[in-house]
Parts: structure tokens; sequence; C-alpha cells
């Protein structure tokens, strides 16, 4: 597929960064060497203290689809994804972290999904990495530690826990109109899924293994365990008004899944 106009791309890709130089040119590349190539690529620094503006910088100067947005200070993933969604111009919004990667068909696999399914929400599969990987995504070979995820997701099986990952999330825009990620550390991007297919009907995923996520980080937003915890109760009984009972049976599905993922 050719680049079009880089003021009308097909897909806006977010990548927030925080301190993120040892992995954030890795990142980056895997989205620019995409095999769809009508994207942008918004980054968005969060304050950092790094070279990591430099090196999105860099990038930017030789690829006309990359664009750095800056924060003065942080305000963690929900509030860097909510600076880059605003200036999202593409039809269908993705996301992918500094330290996580796609695949190079990633993109092309979930636009045949989503033409074929018309669904507002789409996801995949992924592998999960070591912190230590520094090979490029093209040069990637499967370990067998892969997430699975199901074909179709309803609202109701997603407030059992969040089973898309948010790097592999895919938001048809010309469907949900408008999107923004609520400030909830540790379930921000869930919350955002039980509201699209509240909405909008189910999620469809895509078996094969798309992304990779970088596992076991240190001091990563995702290792808090006892923050999301208390991230999913809040929005099971806060967003999702889920009766007291059933939200700590759901909590208690959720964070069986999570112990198990996390083992992977």
């Amino acid at each position: 597929m050719n680049h079009r106009d880089p003021s009308t791309p097909l897909v806006s890709v977010i990548m927030p960064v925080f301190n993120g130089n040892a992995t954030l040119h890795q990142s980056m590349m895997s989205i620019l060497r995409q095999s769809v190539e009508d994207l942008e690529l918004i980054v968005v620094d969060d304050g950092s203290s790094d070279d990591s503006v430099h090196i999105a910088e860099r990038l930017a100067q030789t690829d006309d689809r990359v664009r750095l947005e800056r924060r003065e200070k942080s305000g963690g993933p929900a509030a860097a994804r909510n600076t880059g969604i605003v200036k999202a111009k593409g039809q269908y919004l993705a996301f992918c972290d500094a330290d996580d990667m796609w695949l190079p068909h990633k993109l092309e696999r979930q636009l045949e999904c989503a033409k074929r399914s018309g669904a507002a929400l789409i996801y995949s599969s992924y592998h999960r990495i070591a912190p230590s990987f520094r090979a490029s995504a093209e040069a990637f070979e499967p370990e067998g530690r892969v997430v699975c995820v199901p074909t179709k997701l309803t609202h109701e099986e997603l407030l059992a826990g969040n089973k898309i990952g948010n790097l592999t999330a895919m938001v048809n825009l010309s469907v949900t109109g408008p999107v923004t990620m609520t400030d909830r550390p540790g379930a921000e991007d869930w919350a955002l899924w039980l509201e699209i297919t509240r909405r909008f009907g189910a999620a469809r995923g895509i078996e094969e293994p798309l992304a990779l996520y970088r596992a076991e980080q240190k001091g990563s937003h995702s290792n808090d365990r006892l923050r999301a915890i208390r991230a999913v109760w809040r929005v099971l009984r806060e967003q999702e008004n889920v009766p007291r009972w059933k939200a700590a049976w759901y909590l208690m599905r959720s964070s069986i899944a999570a112990l198990r993922k996390s083992r992977i």
C-alpha cells in the first residue's frame, strides 16, 4: 500500500515515551517499517530527561510520517496518549509504547479484519519478549511465549478482565468518533475498550500474534499490581456500575488471568 498525503493518513499510531532512549528507536522503526505505509507516528514525550526527544527528532527529519509532541511534565500513560490522540488525523487509531514493537504485517492484518468485520475495535495475540531483546522486529524468532486471544470479545467478556493488549489495539474512529483514555493508572486502556464495546458492540481479534511486548520491565506501570487491582475495581464500580458482589467476582477472575499472563 503506497503512502498517501501525510496530512490524511489512514492510521495514526500513538507512542508515549518517558525516558525510553534504550528502546525508542527500535520501537519507532517497527512502526515505520510496516507493510502498510499510509500512517503517521505521533511520539509523545512525557517530560523525559534522557535522549528520547533527540532520538524522535532525528527520525522525524528522515521520515515525514513522524511527529513529535512534547509535554513539559510527566502526566502518565493516559495523559500522554491523549495528547497524541488529540493530534491524530487518521481514520484508525493504534497504540504502541516506546518499549514494545510491531511485527511487519501487523497493520495490514488488522485493516483486513476491520474491513471484513466492521468492528469498532480490533486486536490480536502477541509475543512476550525479554527486556534485553535488542534485535529488530523483522529479525524476531518466536520463542513460544504467546498471549493468545479469542477472535471475538463482547463487553460482558471484557468485564472479566482485559484480554486486549494495548500494543495490539486499533480503533476505527469512523465508527466511534473521538475517543479519550480516562486517567485510571493500570487500567486506562481497558476502561476505553469497555466503553467502546458497550457502545458499539463486540471487538474482533486475530489469533496470529502480531506484536512484541517487552515483559518484566522494572518500574513499569504494568508491574504495580496493587495499583492495577485498585484501578480495575474503580472501573467496574464507577464506570461500568457493576454491583459490588459481581465486581468482586470479576476482579478475582481478572487477577487470576493477569497472574497466568505474567508467567508466559
